[in-house]
């Protein structure tokens, strides 16, 4: 009704305009006739400005018209332009044709001809369209009516969030409507509503609620699909809830076709300015794939839940929780998504909760936390054995002079309590070496203890061909007497570590001089054994300088500066065979951290520190250009570090190694990082890659790693799956490209690739490949990745479409893209 009153009321005025318009000759005792005014005539009162190529002005009929380019700039910032306009003075209502367009902060409205109200906000437009930016939506309709500041009322109109060119005749989708109202902030309520693509009628509602908010809103997402080898169909409905301005929650039901129902729920939250949390969880009750099976032994209830908090509590002090937790081993291969891909290659899930402080050069934290063993199936890996830490505390000062003198002193000092959940002084029938440890090998299991080709155990047989003194054993670790990484400690309790430093620095001209010694004291309180202490003494010297030039490239300034360093390190440390064993040593030392930073050699926290006297020689190149940014410091453009050393105790020259970053240009970078093995004459290990970037999105990065004596691994089951399965041999090295790769084809297209390929016979490949798919007018992404997954030997297909306006979209932001081209993808 309202409309119609407005159509009639604008129809009254066109007629009594049009009218006095046919007066030729008014009477001597009328007002004069219309006359031409100014284009620009600022009316009383000045609660807008009108514009326009001719004004005239009926005074008797208190009637304005406008004609050619008219605008109307009213008080509150809306703007109305069109070829023609004519209005009362004192009611401030008329009409306006001809490309009409009316303009506020929020909406903008669109028509041939349209009904006004320049009093309010109230308009009606006859086929006309609405435009709001902020939401991202566009409405057409037959009838627009604006009833309030962003209320609206729409005749057969159509609805989309496509913001497609003007010529275009069919929508990528859309919704069209007999009838809706519609609040900008709020919800659309529509009747009789089609859902079309490319404007065929797809599916039919009587009735919709839609949100058109600035802010995201609770509802329904886009179904996704993927296909596996491993657990086959899997079709997942996100709902989202927007359950506070601060915290949202993503609840997902899944139909797995091989295991049945799973539920996950994902929130984030933030509270203050600086606390922020992501949580959730995921249940499958009853997997039927795990009830079927003969060889996964735990129930087939699956469950995960984790946690990240982090919020800082005062100036220098945070408080934060992370929190793994899962049902039974074989979750991170059977979902990767949930704990991450990279999951799949940790020996360990941990949980934990912190407590850091720093002020006034003192650095404080207490940790509390849980490791759970992934590197074997669920009912023989080493939970029960494994020495948690609960709680861990440290302390350390930086440097700082000493009572005026050029000595300076440091202080760190870290106390421990080890628990295990199930301490015991035999394992299958077995005492400890010394007890410090159970002498089953690499494997964590004696031969009783180890499953046959099956999947059972029970049986004294040699499974893993692992006893020491066997001649078909492939690794002889168990029985040999000697720790080995992975073999399960025997003992807990508490150990106490104060490690105090003394250092000079000084100068003596060019060099730069640093001598140090400290003494570490370690105090062990073992539950079962006797106490017992160790002292170590470490020292540490280092000389340097530093010299260069500056020349031209062609017009490019650039400095070269050379730096040469002699480095030693030494630790002084008695036998430590009788103490108890809460921190093992590592199974292989990585030399190139130690050529990075030589304190490792005196910092080396575990309980069998070696006495170790390190030489170590090497010389620093740094190039420096001008800043590719203005306003930008000095740019490094690169930097090659080569070196080597020499064990005084192996009596024996260190790996020669070469450390190379280098940034040509924006676009451009190379990494290198490669040792040789002086002894035995080859490459012990390289690192190298190089890598391209656009301004626009394009990414490409190709890598080679090598490593001649590769770690070994607990992986040595039988009969329990293709994750657990170890091969006849060890590798042995490891010779490996990568590839990371992502291209920007066209408007319409992206295209990535990831993977790796290993050139040894008995190592893996794996990655991914995949398409991002986007609409002319950007309001809808496809994305389809295939994916092969090489330690469960998975492969696995990704589907995603996405409406622009209907949750998150699928398109790769800049950091997804930066983040796939830095990324190590390591197989073997």
């Amino acid at each position: 009704m309202r409309r119609l009153g407005a159509l009639l009321a604008a129809s009254a005025f066109l007629f009594a305009a049009a009218a006095r318009a046919q007066d030729a000759e008014p009477e001597p005792t009328k007002p004069p006739p219309p006359a031409e005014v100014s284009p620009e005539a600022k009316l009383p009162p000045p609660d807008f400005v009108l514009t326009a190529d001719v004004v005239t002005y009926d005074s008797e009929r208190d009637v304005y018209e406008a004609t050619g380019n008219v605008k109307v700039t009213q008080i509150d910032g809306r703007v109305l332009t069109s070829d023609w306009l004519v209005f009362n003075g004192t009611t401030r209502t008329g009409v306006a044709s001809g490309n009409v367009v009316i303009v506020d902060a929020q909406n903008t409205v669109r028509a041939q001809f349209m009904v006004v109200d320049l009093r309010s906000t109230v308009t009606v437009a006859m086929h006309g369209s609405m435009d709001n930016p902020v939401p991202g939506f566009v409405v057409h309709g037959e009838v627009i009516e604006r009833t309030g500041v962003d209320t609206f009322q729409i005749e057969h109109g159509n609805f989309t969030s496509c913001r497609c060119p003007p010529d275009t005749t069919r929508k990528p989708w859309e919704l069209e409507a007999k009838d809706a109202s519609l609040e900008v902030g709020g919800y659309a309520i529509a009747h009789d509503v089609w859902f079309k693509a490319l404007g065929i009628p797809l599916i039919y509602t009587p009735w919709l609620m839609y949100p058109v908010k600035t802010e995201r809103q609770t509802g329904f997402l886009i179904p996704t699909y993927s296909h596996s080898n491993r657990n086959g169909n899997e079709i997942a409905l996100p709902f989202f809830w927007a359950v506070q301005d601060n915290i949202n929650l993503m609840l997902t039901p899944e139909w797995v076709s091989r295991r049945g129902l799973m539920t996950t729920a994902v929130t984030d939250y933030l509270a203050g300015e600086s606390t922020t949390g992501r949580g959730g969880f995921m249940i499958l009750p009853s997997d039927r794939n795990v009830a079927d099976s003969s060889t996964d032994f735990f129930s087939d209830n699956r469950w995960v839940y984790w946690l990240r908090h982090q919020q800082p509590i005062a100036p220098g002090l945070a408080f934060g929780i992370d929190l793994n937790e899962i049902s039974d081993n074989n979750v991170v291969f059977d979902f990767r998504r949930l704990l991450g891909p990279d999951m799949l290659h940790q020996r360990m899930v941990e949980s934990s909760a912190w407590l850091t402080g720093a002020t006034d050069g003192l650095y404080g934290s207490a940790l509390l936390s849980t490791n759970n063993d992934l590197s074997s199936p669920n009912d023989l890996d080493r939970d029960k054995s494994f020495l948690q830490r609960l709680p861990d505390l440290r302390g350390a000062s930086l440097q700082q002079g000493l009572f005026g003198t050029p000595f300076k002193a440091e202080i760190g000092t870290r106390f421990t309590n080890f628990v295990q959940s199930n301490p015991q002084r035999t394992m299958f029938g077995k005492a400890p070496v010394n007890g410090q440890f159970f002498d089953f090998g690499a494997d964590a299991r004696p031969d009783i203890g180890e499953p046959t080709a099956n999947g059972r155990t029970g049986f004294a047989i040699d499974s893993d061909r692992d006893n020491f003194g066997d001649p078909n054993a492939t690794t002889s670790t168990e029985g040999d007497g000697i720790f080995e990484e992975g073999e399960p400690l025997a003992d807990s309790g508490q150990r106490l570590d104060f490690f105090p430093k003394l250092s000079l620095p000084t100068q003596i001209g060019v060099v730069e001089l640093l001598g140090e010694g400290g003494v570490r004291e370690t105090l062990y309180f073992p539950n079962f054994e006797s106490t017992a202490a160790r002292t170590l003494y470490t020292v540490r010297a280092d000389a340097r300088t530093r010299f260069g030039r500056n020349y031209v490239i062609g017009t490019l300034p650039l400095s070269h500066v050379v730096e040469p360093r002699i480095a030693f390190a030494g630790v002084f440390a008695p036998n430590q065979n009788g103490n108890p064993l809460f921190i093992p040593e590592p199974a292989r030392e990585e030399p190139r951290l130690i050529d990075g930073d030589i304190r490792l050699v005196t910092d080396d926290p575990s309980d069998r520190v070696p006495d170790q006297r390190l030489l170590q020689l090497q010389v620093a190149n740094k190039l420096y250009g001008p800043p590719r940014t203005e306003g930008e410091p000095v740019q490094l453009y690169g930097q090659l570090s080569v070196g080597t050393g020499y064990d005084f105790v192996q009596q024996a020259l260190t790996r020669v190694f070469a450390d190379l970053d280098f940034n040509p240009s924006k676009t451009i970078d190379v990494v290198l990082d490669g040792g040789w093995d002086p002894q035995a004459k080859h490459l012990e290990d390289l690192r190298a890659a190089v890598g391209w970037q656009s301004s626009r999105g394009d990414q490409f990065r190709l890598s080679y790693r090598f490593n001649r004596n590769p770690n070994s691994v607990f992986e040595s089951f039988l009969g329990r799956g293709k994750e657990y399965d170890a091969p006849g041999s060890p590798n042995s090295k490891v010779s490996q490209l990568n590839l990371t790769s992502y291209f920007v084809v066209t408007r319409y297209l992206e295209l990535f690739a990831e993977g790796f390929k290993s050139l040894e016979a008995d190592g893996s490949d794996g990655g991914k490949i995949g398409a991002l798919i986007s609409s002319s007018c950007k309001c809808w992404d496809f994305l389809i990745d295939v994916e092969k997954v090489a330690r469960t030997n998975e492969t696995r297909v990704n589907v995603r479409f996405q409406l622009a306006g209907m949750g998150e979209s699928a398109r790769m932001t800049e950091m997804d893209k930066r983040r796939r081209a830095e990324e190590d993808v390591f197989g073997d």
